[in-house]
């Protein structure tokens, strides 16, 4: 192999690695942009999760307020229901127990009654 061979041999190399460190460079570019795009995203959602946190708080505090509330009235709990409302009562409770009718067995004519 000549000198001549070997330089231009060794140019080739220099292009070719030339071309792969542009193509690197892109690359991060690249990658760079998409860091930045999902840190953007990562901190929208951490304001969401905190945000459902203080709401989950709020709601937590007005659930224990009413509760309260409804506990410090005398006699609550000896008020009698009215029987039609007990029935009620106890088709809500076996609905969310799990024994509702499944929605199989309900009929267009059943809701429109």
């Amino acid at each position: 192999m000549t000198t001549l061979d070997k330089v231009q041999l060794l140019e080739q190399r220099i292009v070719k690695a030339a071309v792969l460190i542009r193509n690197l460079e892109k690359k991060i570019e690249e990658l760079n942009d998409e860091v930045e795009v999902l840190s953007v995203h990562n901190e929208e959602l951490q304001k969401y999760a905190d945000n459902f946190s203080a709401d989950s708080k709020l709601i937590e505090e007005s659930i224990n307020n009413a509760l309260e509330t409804l506990g410090s009235i005398q006699g609550l709990d000896d008020i009698e229901i009215m029987d039609n409302l007990a029935g009620d009562l106890e088709t809500a409770d076996s609905f969310t127990g799990g024994g509702g009718t499944p929605i199989e067995e309900v009929s267009l004519d059943d809701l429109v009654q």
